[in-house]
Parts: structure tokens; C-alpha cells; sequence
């Protein structure tokens, strides 16, 4: 048999050599995330919300149809109705959006925290700091790999960052090659909000709310959030579709590069004992 019908017997019986998708791969080093499911229960919670958001725009809509139909009390009834469905709507969007926040914030910081976890425990050992990097002078391997932290060179102190963090011990073992572009300012957009909304709920001071307005154009943040306004000051914050649209294709993104890491690299684990068999005297 020629070999290239070989070739051709072992494709057709699906057999032969099996090489897992990038995706898969991430496994290696997130063994103890379900990230696939956490994924279809927050996109499942997201088009209930969406679907809840369009009940509340059809109702507004029908009656505003109503009430420009109508007069006297009739209308009146109608006009209270209409302003007391948009005012819910607002906190309704914002709760809508604080939901969505909560749900993708905590897995971000999760998978990051457990993606440097794994790649310590798999690639470089956990009593080990890789040399070469400013962040390589922290005293203790548990601190190094806490992404929660990022070591400031210049006074030579750990400070509690995320995002920095992050990004500090992508580039310390190597990850940063592998990571989607723009996912540095999605990471400062998302726990920028984060920051606020969970500690300023939907309704900020308005200080807060004119400086985070500043900042959204100033990092060109515009397609990312909205506003509620009262006048010409905004008091609550959104997300939007297109932001959290983003966040949630970036998730995929981010796995596809946590796969090719893994591939990239030798596991420390991977030692094969080799039995010296003494020889017959």
C-alpha cells in the first residue's frame, strides 16, 4: 500500500494524529474553571435582560400611541402612566447594567488570578520567581504571582492594582505575545466602572459622574458607555450593548491565548523517570 493512500485510509477513519484547538488547550492551565459554563449562563442572563429591556420600550411606546390619541383624563392617566414607565426604566437600565457588570468583572479577575496560578504550577514551579524582570525583585513567590499586585520599581513596594497587575506579570512569564490586542483598555474601562459602580451604586455623586464623563472622552471611551441626565449633568452610568458585546467576545479571544501559551511551553510536570537496569554480571 502506497503511502499516500495510507494517508488517505487513516483521514477517512478519523484516526491518527489529534491536536486540540487553542480554546481546549486552556484547560491546561484553568483546570479548575468551567469557563464554558459560566459563559452560557451569563449570555442566558443577558438576553433575559435584553428581552426585559424590549418589554419595557414596547410599553413606553404604546402608551405614548395612546395618549396622542386621546384627551381629558384619559390622556392625563396615559401621560402619568408614560413618565412612570420611563423613570423605571432608568433604574431599570442601570440595575440591567450592574447585573451585567457583576457578572463580568468577578470572571475576568477570576480567570486571570487562576490562569497565573496555572501557568506557575505547570511551566515554572510554585516555589519559583522568573528572573529578568522588574517584577522579579519581589521577595515572595506567592506575591509575584498574585496578579492582584504590581510591584512599583521605583520605590520597590507591592501595591494592590489589578489591571497594572495584570499586565505586569503577563510581560514577567511571557503571556503578552499571546494576549488580543485593545484588551488593556477594555480591562481599564471594565474595573474603572466596576470601581464606581459597586461602591457608588447607580447613582453617583455628581462630581464623580462629570469626572468619569471626562475620562470616557478623554480614553475615547463614547461607543462604551451612556448617560441618564438631569439637564446637562449626567447621574447615572451605563454600560452598552456594544461594551458589554465586547467584553463577552473578548472572553474567547483571551482563551484562544491562554491555549496558544500552553502549547508554546514545556510543562515542568512532564518528567519521565527512566529505570537504569543494572547490568547482568
Amino acid at each position: 500500500m502506497s503511502q499516500e493512500m495510507y494517508d488517505i485510509i487513516l483521514q477517512d477513519s478519523g484516526l491518527g494524529h489529534f491536536e486540540m484547538s487553542d480554546r481546549d488547550s486552556a484547560c491546561g492551565i484553568l483546570p479548575d474553571l468551567d469557563y464554558e459554563a459560566q459563559l452560557i449562563a451569563i449570555s442566558a442572563l443577558l438576553r433575559r435582560n435584553d428581552q426585559a429591556d424590549a418589554e419595557t420600550e414596547r410599553q413606553i411606546k404604546e402608551v405614548d400611541e395612546y395618549g396622542r390619541k386621546t384627551s381629558g383624563w384619559r390622556n392625563q392617566r396615559a401621560v402619568d402612566e408614560w413618565v412612570d414607565l420611563l423613570h423605571g426604566s432608568t433604574y431599570q437600565g442601570a440595575a440591567h447594567s450592574m447585573a451585567a457588570l457583576g457578572m463580568l468583572a468577578p470572571f475576568y479577575e477570576s480567570m486571570f488570578f487562576q490562569a497565573f496560578q496555572g501557568i506557575r504550577e505547570e511551566y515554572f514551579g510554585m516555589d519559583v520567581i522568573p528572573p529578568g524582570h522588574a517584577r522579579s525583585r519581589m521577595a515572595k513567590a506567592d506575591d509575584f504571582w498574585d496578579c492582584h499586585l504590581f510591584f512599583n520599581a521605583n520605590n520597590g513596594k507591592k501595591e494592590k492594582k489589578l489591571v497594572p497587575g495584570i499586565e505586569q506579570l503577563a510581560e514577567a512569564v511571557g503571556l503578552t505575545a499571546h494576549l488580543p490586542s485593545g484588551f488593556h483598555n477594555m480591562l481599564e474601562a471594565l474595573f474603572s466602572y466596576r470601581n464606581k459602580m459597586f461602591h457608588g451604586g447607580f447613582e453617583w455623586p455628581l462630581k464623580e459622574c462629570a469626572n468619569f464623563t471626562k475620562r470616557i472622552k478623554d480614553e475615547n471611551w463614547q461607543a462604551w458607555f451612556s448617560f441618564a441626565s438631569h439637564g446637562d449633568d449626567p447621574f447615572i452610568v451605563y454600560m452598552t450593548e456594544v461594551f458589554i458585546n465586547h467584553c463577552l467576545n473578548l472572553v474567547h479571544e483571551l482563551l484562544n491565548a491562554f491555549g496558544a501559551y500552553c502549547k508554546a511551553h514545556v510543562s515542568v510536570n512532564n518528567v519521565i523517570a527512566i529505570e537504569i537496569i543494572p547490568p547482568i554480571k
